[in-house]
Order: structure tokens, then sequence, then C-alpha cells
């Protein structure tokens, strides 16, 4: 049986996914759980604590190892566009939330660094592998891995600019073209 904190977390992920995290109030989400909101306030002052408390949730998905092959790569890209649809608010306002509190800036630095490492470290593996060829210059992998990860964080903003839905533009098969020029 889920506790009180679980539920609230859940479903205001679930809201703000749904609706944007503008869009929703603590009242919002404690009347959808038939609680009042002093009720809700007890477990989180203000919604930059839910947020906070979301970033924190154990998940369903097991973030993937530094990929070692070129179909873990493409399968690296499948698990970073369903990490972003799946929590959709985070991503939609990703730039927003970082100045909401240290915390989640942090957060954000981390994923970015550890997911940066990863890349890197597959990208070399690659190369010794005949995969991908040399740098053209000092730091050219890096500068595919930032467009890479800017991307992937803006993709449903961007697709919604498009007016089109993520699935008919997928973030993996965007990722792919982006490597094209380093691959042999």
């Amino acid at each position: 049986m889920k506790g009180t904190r679980e539920k609230i977390l859940l479903e205001a992920k679930h809201q703000f996914n749904k609706k944007g995290y503008n869009s929703v109030s603590i009242k919002d989400i404690a009347d959808a759980l038939g609680i009042s909101k002093g009720n809700l306030t007890y477990y989180f002052k203000k919604k930059e604590d839910i947020v906070e408390a979301i970033l924190e949730m154990p998940t369903d998905q097991t973030p993937p190892s530094a990929p070692r092959t070129y179909e873990e790569l493409t399968a690296f890209f499948e698990d970073m566009q369903s990490v972003v649809e799946n929590n959709a608010f985070y991503f939609l306002h990703h730039a927003q939330l970082s100045q909401l509190s240290d915390y989640i800036r942090r957060k954000q630095s981390e994923v970015y660094t550890i997911n940066c490492k990863k890349l890197l470290s597959c990208f070399e593996k690659l190369k010794d592998q005949g995969i991908f060829r040399e740098e053209a210059f000092e730091g050219e992998y890096k500068c595919i891995i930032d467009s890479l990860l800017i991307s992937c964080i803006y993709w449903l903003p961007f697709c919604e600019i498009k007016g089109i839905s993520p699935s008919e533009n997928s973030y993996k098969a965007h990722a792919e073209n982006t490597i094209k020029p380093i691959k042999k």
C-alpha cells in the first residue's frame, strides 16, 4: 500500500506531465487525491519541494552504463528518449526548474556530467574499434556530445514548436544523424 507521500509524488508527476509544471497548483494535486491542501503541505511546503522529491524517486528505468558498441549507443539514445517522454514536465520546464532551487540545479548538472562521461567513453571506444574516425579538431567529440545532450533536454519543446509528436520525430534518429559525420 502506498503512503500519502508517495501518492502525492505520483499524482504530482502525472499532473505535471499532463498539464505542465506551471499549470498545476498544490491545491490541484490535493484535490485529485481527495486530501486537503493542508494535508499535502504537511509533506511538501512548495511545488519545488515536490519536484525535488520526484527527482529522488526510484524509477523502473535503470540508467544504462556507458555504451561499448554502436548498438548499445543507439539503445542509449532510445533510453534517453524514453526518459524524456516519461518525465515530460521536467524537460518542458528544464530551464525554469533549474532556477527553482540549488538542489534541482545540482541534479541537472550531475546528470549532464554522468551522461557526458558515458558518451565520451563510448565515443573513444568506438574510435578504438574503428567505427568512429579520429577527431577533426581537439574537443570535437565533446562538442557533438554537448549537442546531443542539449537536443535531448529540449526535444519535447522542440517537437511542440514544430507541431509534431515526439514519436513522429524520434530523438534516436536525430542522435544517429548527429553522429554520422564521425562514423566511418
